[in-house]
């Protein structure tokens, strides 16, 4: 049996003799047939990769398809996001007046009112004369600086945003809530 030839590298390593072609030639590992042979394996593969791609592009917009049906379904509704218009519109349109209105008192209090200013909105009740804020909502670009929540003669709350200064006070004076809004320019001193 023959064994490989040894050869000594410039190193200095020794190792088997490269294997020679029939005609002595070298075999280059870059050379265009094993090139070729690489990537004819690689196209091979193409497809398979391709079908897998395509299967998991399916699945993913059936399950979307079926989460949309669901959705609608399941609220009764479909839901949709409003366009920048749509909203520009929405807000130039809103009043301050909250969307629901307030209840009925099925408190102790004789009577109940809500108001409703650009600055904000108030919802007061009256009970023996007496004044008192069961909640108050300042508008966009409002905040709330004081309250004086009662029961006592008068109640009030202060709405204010960066130029303006909006006092509403709620009065009973005949057993049902009143209210009146002042505004004052702010000044920085």
């Amino acid at each position: 049996m023959r064994t490989g030839r040894r050869m000594t590298a410039p190193d200095g390593a020794t190792g088997a003799a490269h294997p020679r072609t029939r005609r002595g030639i070298r075999r280059d590992p870059a050379s265009p047939t094993r090139l070729r042979a690489s990537l004819r394996a690689s196209l091979r593969a193409l497809p398979a990769v391709g079908g897998w791609l395509a299967a998991s592009a399916a699945a993913t917009a059936a399950g979307l398809w079926a989460l949309s049906l669901a959705g609608a379904g399941l609220t009764g509704q479909a839901v949709r996001s409003m366009t920048l218009q749509e909203v520009e519109q929405a807000l130039a349109t809103a009043s301050a007046a909250p969307a629901v209105p307030p209840a009925a008192a099925d408190g102790p209090y004789a009577a109940t009112g809500g108001f409703s200013y650009a600055e904000g909105s108030v919802t007061a009740a009256c009970d023996a004369g007496r004044a008192l804020l069961l909640s108050w909502t300042p508008a966009p670009g409002h905040g709330v600086e004081e309250v004086e929540r009662g029961p006592a003669p008068a109640a009030s709350v202060v709405f204010e945003s960066d130029d303006r200064t909006t006092t509403v006070t709620v009065t009973c004076p005949s057993g049902a809530p009143a209210a009146e809004a002042r505004s004052a320019a702010e000044h920085d001193d």
